[in-house]
């Protein structure tokens, strides 16, 4: 009997160290559940957030040529160099930017050394969908709409050297500041190709004459 009851207790004893291991399993479980990241999604840009939009608006077709852009320090022929992108795109930027190639399919960007919000883009690749390339930028657009503060200054349907093309350009409130966007597109040979630019609305009309070179300058 005696021994009978020594049994007992170190089989409750067991039982109780039993009961108190599952517990602190299920505690931990519940921890590691609750506060465990998210799962991974769609990459989001920093500062994408809900804010006032405008609705895009498409003027008529015309062909796009070159611009006179003003001589300065910035866009003098000496200061650009010639660069080779994707696809077989060709086109330039400013003397002394660094260039990286993006993870993004096509994607290659320029940075300028003195203000790392000027950036410059430039690229090919195929189109992801058979729409349209004003129909699919459209439909873009309005995910581009969301960012804090977005303003529309155009989305409209041009040629470039009798290519199909969208001109688009817009400003939002980025995390650095007020950004100002233009990002023209246009399409040949099965492959969309692009140049684009972003900096400081404080320093834009500078961007824009780099942005207008690029596109001038560029091949196909």
């Amino acid at each position: 009997m005696p021994v009978r009851g020594q049994l007992g207790s170190k089989g409750l004893a067991a039982a109780v160290f039993a009961a108190n291991l599952v517990g602190c399993a299920l505690v931990g479980t519940t921890w590691v559940v609750l506060n465990q990241p998210p799962e991974p999604g769609p990459p989001v840009e920093p500062g994408l957030a809900l804010g006032n939009t405008t609705t895009a608006v498409t003027a008529p077709r015309s062909e796009m040529t070159p611009a006179e852009t003003p001589t300065t320090a910035e866009t003098a022929p000496d200061a650009l160099i010639r660069v080779s992108g994707p696809a077989g795109l060709e086109t330039v930027v400013p003397r002394g930017w660094p260039t990286k190639t993006l993870p993004e399919p096509g994607s290659v960007q320029a940075t300028d050394p003195a203000d790392d919000r000027r950036i410059l883009k430039f690229g090919g690749a195929p189109p992801s969908d058979d729409s349209d390339i004003l129909t699919y930028h459209q439909r873009y657009e309005q995910q581009i709409a969301r960012r804090a503060g977005y303003t529309l200054d155009g989305l409209r349907p041009t040629t470039l050297r009798g290519h199909d093309a969208v001109d688009w350009e817009f400003a939002w409130d980025a995390p650095e500041g007020r950004r100002h966007v233009r990002a023209f597109y246009w399409r040949g040979n099965g492959i969309e190709y692009y140049v684009y630019a972003h900096g400081p609305e404080a320093t834009w009309p500078e961007t824009a004459e780099l942005v207008q070179r690029m596109l001038d300058d560029s091949t196909p």
